[in-house]
């Protein structure tokens, strides 16, 4: 009987284990947030021979810095925004993008104290998001040629209580800025500074 009484135990016990290596692997799940999409604009097609992007920027991964948290990180937004408007249409030359920046860092916000903090909604803390870039005509002999910058930058603040879809929704918003003006910048930049390469 004690040996029955046993095995049950241990059985429970075991299930029990089970259980909670189950809700320790639980996550939470983040709906899916389509990329940024620039297809439809007319291309910006280069007399160059190939598109080249070099990810200069490298992510501390770590706080102050969030733009790993992101969704899509201001730099995927980008190389997004690369593929869909800069076309190769040339023989010789390479046209090189360089991202030289795609950060965004927390900036903490000071709370209201005392009892008035009770019922106030603070702004708790800041967004302060930038990408820059850098555009070259590089010849066959790794010279440039000619070249072209831009540079976004975009804050945001952000409210106590959010939840993870509603920051997310955010951080969403934030990209989306940031690649739309450097849309407009390059696009601009391009045609006065680059327009001996442009074509039609």
């Amino acid at each position: 009987m004690l040996k029955r009484t046993g095995a049950v135990v241990g059985m429970v016990a075991g299930l029990l284990a089970l259980g909670l290596i189950a809700a320790c692997s639980t996550t939470v799940s983040r709906p899916a947030i389509e990329t940024q999409d620039f297809s439809g604009q007319p291309p910006l097609a280069l007399s160059v021979a190939q598109v080249e992007v070099i990810e200069q920027y490298q992510s501390p991964l770590k706080a102050p810095n969030v733009e790993h948290s992101f969704p899509t990180t201001p730099a995927a937004a980008f190389k997004r925004w690369v593929g869909d408007r800069l076309k190769a249409e040339g023989q010789n030359d390479t046209l090189r993008v360089t991202i030289q920046d795609a950060s965004a860092v927390r900036v903490p916000l000071p709370r209201t104290e005392g009892l008035e903090g009770m019922f106030t909604t603070d702004q708790v803390e800041r967004i302060d998001a930038t990408v820059s870039v850098l555009l070259e005509v590089v010849n066959n002999a790794g010279i440039a040629e000619a070249f072209i910058t831009a540079k976004a930058q975009r804050s945001r603040t952000l409210p106590e209580g959010l939840s993870l879809n509603e920051r997310d929704k955010i951080y969403r918003e934030i990209t989306e800025a940031l690649v739309n003006d450097l849309n407009a910048t390059i696009e601009q930049n391009v045609r006065q500074s680059l327009s001996k390469y442009l074509l039609g």
